[in-house]
């Protein structure tokens, strides 16, 4: 996969086609994070949300984790006083983590893999997030209506054409998330097609 090409005009694209629906599902994690909180955001893109942390007036340290070049760049070009950013270009499967995390946010970013892929990551992020941490969680609705299925269906063929996405549906992640998580938050955003989950780590 590689989404240089697109990562200029992928918020843009976004917020047209969802109604600026995906960045405000991020908002449900604001309350949520705490001061000196470290963080681990994989797959957030350009860094538009990021100034929304940084207007918290908290000391956060974040590592921003993506694997567009380009996606790094664009978050590289924001200023900000609260945050301490490590920007990482990188491919998540391959990226050995090391620290443990009070916050871990995966952002539209388990709609790259496939079911088999999807668990792996699951368990290996899942792993160096503190007990009773939080997991903030956006990506497409599991369970869709005819509706929903046929946008699905037509957004994988569009990154396939236009990033080399390799997958032919979404990941069912409900069910890993139920075994050691539980649900503080749950909101839905464009007709029910996007949710937003605030997930804390069973003790």
């Amino acid at each position: 996969m590689n989404y240089n090409f697109i990562a200029p005009y992928y918020h843009f694209l976004s917020s047209l086609f969802f109604l600026n629906r995906q960045h405000l599902a991020h908002f449900t994690v604001l309350n949520y994070i705490n001061e000196n909180d470290r963080i681990l955001w994989i797959g957030g893109g350009a860094g538009k949300f990021l100034p929304e942390l940084d207007k918290l007036d908290k000391k956060l340290t974040i590592d921003y984790i993506d694997f567009s070049s380009k996606m790094i760049e664009l978050a590289q070009e924001q200023s900000y006083s609260n945050l301490t950013i490590n920007f990482i270009t990188a491919d998540i499967l391959d990226y050995q983590l090391v620290e443990k995390y009070d916050v871990v946010m995966t952002t539209f970013l388990f709609d790259h893999f496939s079911q088999q892929i999807a668990e792996t990551l699951f368990y290996k992020i899942s792993d160096k997030l503190k007990n009773n941490g939080i997991w903030f969680y956006v990506d497409f609705i599991q369970n869709q209506t005819t509706w929903q299925k046929s946008i699905t269906r037509l957004m994988i063929l569009f990154f396939k054409i236009i990033a080399g996405l390799n997958v032919s549906s979404l990941p069912k992640m409900n069910l890993l998330f139920n075994r050691t998580y539980e649900i503080n938050t749950r909101k839905l955003f464009f007709r029910t097609y996007i949710e937003s989950i605030v997930y804390r780590k069973k003790v």
